[in-house]
């Protein structure tokens, strides 16, 4: 019995997994169209792979999937129309309070399915909106209004600054020192009982 199938399914399975590692780290909801075509093929291809089709001709085929993917995304980054047409760009959907029927229509979007997007987002009315538009993820992005932002950290400390000395800062650990210094600040157990 030949088990030479095996060591090519795993070669296969490992260097697919190399190559989306490379193609770039992102939820497929963040996820370009080309991305999403990419990362689909590069599926068929493993899948094809496994049935039988030939490790080197499907290793070929998910390389060039892949560079083609990165060719891409580096013109982007130099020709903006290139960018526009592979990657593309974000829809304004509202504008000084005010929605864009006509961009909802590109969209195929819904009145309602904006409302409801918004409405995830904690926004209970368009008009304190500045801008609003659909990202290529498929989620909002907005702006609002200046009456109706709100106060951040920052404000208030300039506010209590201007009225009161300010307080010597103490430094507090906090999640993210572990990743910027690459271990724990403290002990942590390494085990779990």
């Amino acid at each position: 019995m030949n088990l030479n199938f095996i060591w090519e399914a795993l070669t296969v399975l490992f260097v697919g997994y190399v190559l989306l590692r490379i193609a770039g780290k992102k939820t497929v909801s963040q996820m370009t169209g080309l991305e999403v075509i990419t990362l689909l093929a590069t599926a068929s291809m493993i899948g094809h792979a496994v049935a039988g089709d030939g490790l080197w001709k499907t290793l070929l085929t998910l390389c060039t999937f892949v560079a083609l993917l990165i060719a891409v995304q580096f013109l982007a980054l130099k020709f903006d129309w290139i960018d526009k047409w592979f990657i593309g760009k974000a829809t304004m959907v509202v504008q000084d309070g005010k929605i864009i029927a006509g961009n909802l229509r590109k969209l195929r979007m819904s009145v309602d399915q904006l409302e409801a997007q918004l409405r995830a987002k904690g926004i209970s009315d368009y008009s304190d909106l500045k801008t609003a538009t659909i990202e290529l993820s498929g989620q909002i992005g907005y702006e609002w209004k200046r009456h109706a932002k709100p106060v951040t950290i920052g404000d208030l400390e300039a506010f209590f600054h201007s009225k009161f000395p300010p307080l010597p800062e103490q430094p507090k650990e906090n999640l993210f020192q572990e990743v910027v210094h690459g271990k724990h600040q403290k002990e942590v157990p390494t085990k779990w009982d």
